[in-house]
């Protein structure tokens, strides 16, 4: 996977936010959000086509106490699909309970009330995959 990027993605029912690294696996960079619509998977595939991705990495909504509810099950559900629309991409899930608030906090800080609610999805995907990215980096030393 050396000089491939990661993509994640925080999966909500009407938008995506999305967020990828550079090659080296060091910063996570947002993208525009996505419309989850019919043609989520096809916009999804432009995009580990054109920034070379090689994995995928999806915030999974744990409950408080660290189990998979309703969100979580859709979560996965959407991953099935979209294996299935990209077949030969590793995807891999991370806890994402707090990165929303984490965004939220964030943004209350630097943003105007006005376009938070844009940048809210964009910004925890960015959280997700710092997550990941860090995890990475601890694992390997």
């Amino acid at each position: 996977m050396k000089g491939k990027r990661v993509l994640a993605l925080d999966v909500g029912n009407k938008r995506i936010g999305v967020a990828y690294s550079d090659p080296l696996g060091i910063s996570a960079n947002p993208l525009p959000l996505i419309e989850n619509d019919e043609k989520v998977f096809e916009k999804i595939k432009k995009i580990v086509d054109e920034y070379n991705i090689g994995k995928i990495v999806i915030g999974l909504p744990l409950t408080l106490k660290g189990e998979e509810g309703e969100q979580a099950r859709i979560t996965r559900e959407f991953a099935e699909k979209l294996k299935e629309n990209i077949p030969n991409i590793e995807i891999e899930f991370i806890d994402e309970r707090f990165t929303t608030s984490l965004a939220e906090q964030h943004l209350r800080e630097t943003t105007k009330k006005s376009k938070r609610k844009k940048k809210l999805d964009s910004l925890a995907a960015v959280y997700i995959l710092k997550t990941y990215l860090d995890q990475q980096q601890f694992k390997n030393g």
